[in-house]
């Protein structure tokens, strides 16, 4: 897998030539004075409740998203205008009010919870540990789907390759359905527009709406019924780049890093003993003691 598979929650990865220029230490004026190095300990909260419609997974925190505390807060990111224009959410939301997204069923998370400059920091072993915890938590948690915000990342996840859309198997071990769309970066080469990736939206939604259906006409749509056959608007083309999130309180004040590029020990490690590492909330260092999930209004 090349890195430009890799994606931060902003999106795809740098070209080679963007790659170099990042190794340069970051202006810490950008982020009120703190070095990249102390931004990567910061966390991004998670925003997740027990049986929502649609948990939306990202990779790991990237730097701006890590350092504001707010998912999906770069101003080239689709994200924000698509879930409102696709009709999944009733009332435009931006960054600043991503905790809100509750209140309509969705759901917000990382599989890593490192944050880092470039998702290309994060090793495949590490992902594919604290995707065990993703599982984990999504097995608890009962989202009707689960829905990575780009192709790459889900592709290491899996082993294997996929097409975008809805894939024929839940998520292990659960009867979550799972979508993968293309990267919602503006800087994602296969899907580089809005009105490419609002479709992958609309799609979400038509999902969505026909999994309720199902529910209240008997029981949930079970995956195994293969709702990728079923669904005739399925969209399947090559493209995007995934992310995903960790968990935290909807009034939790942490704040993380949303770009890859952290020296914090301990995350994905056989030796970390729980899926809490040590790293910093608005600056100061403490401990990610259990995983506190943030309750639906």
């Amino acid at each position: 897998m090349s890195k430009r598979a890799l994606s931060d929650e902003g999106g795809c990865s740098p070209k080679t030539k963007r790659a170099a220029k990042e190794t340069k230490p970051l202006d810490p004026k950008k982020f009120g004075g703190k070095t990249e190095e102390e931004v990567c300990q910061m966390l991004l909260p998670d925003h997740l409740a027990p049986s929502l419609d649609i948990i939306f997974m990202g990779i790991n925190p990237g730097l701006y998203s890590a350092y504001l505390g707010h998912h999906y807060c770069n101003a080239n990111n689709h994200f924000w205008p698509c879930l409102y224009e696709s009709g999944l959410i009733p009332k435009k939301l931006g960054f600043m009010e991503d905790a809100e997204v509750l209140n309509y069923g969705i759901g917000m998370s990382n599989i890593v919870p490192r944050t880092t400059r470039s998702a290309s920091e994060l090793s495949r072993k590490e992902i594919k540990e604290w995707s065990k915890v993703m599982i984990e938590r999504m097995q608890e948690l009962k989202p009707l789907v689960i829905c990575f915000n780009g192709k790459g990342i889900y592709e290491i996840y899996t082993g294997g390759k996929c097409t975008v859309g809805i894939q024929e198997e839940p998520l292990p071990g659960t009867d979550i359905v799972v979508y993968v769309m293309p990267s919602t970066s503006g800087r994602a080469a296969t899907y580089p527009k809005r009105s490419d990736k609002l479709k992958f939206f609309s799609e979400l939604k038509d999902l969505r709406d026909r999994l309720h259906r199902e529910r209240e006409e008997g029981g949930r749509g079970e995956p195994s019924s293969n709702p990728a056959v079923s669904s005739n608007q399925g969209v399947a083309e090559d493209g995007g780049k995934l992310q995903s999130s960790t968990v935290s309180s909807e009034t939790s004040n942490l704040t993380g890093c949303a770009d890859s590029s952290t020296s914090v020990t301990g995350c994905g490690s056989k030796n970390c003993e729980s899926p809490i590492s040590k790293q910093s909330t608005g600056g100061q260092v403490s401990q990610r003691v259990p995983v506190i999930v943030s309750s639906r209004k």
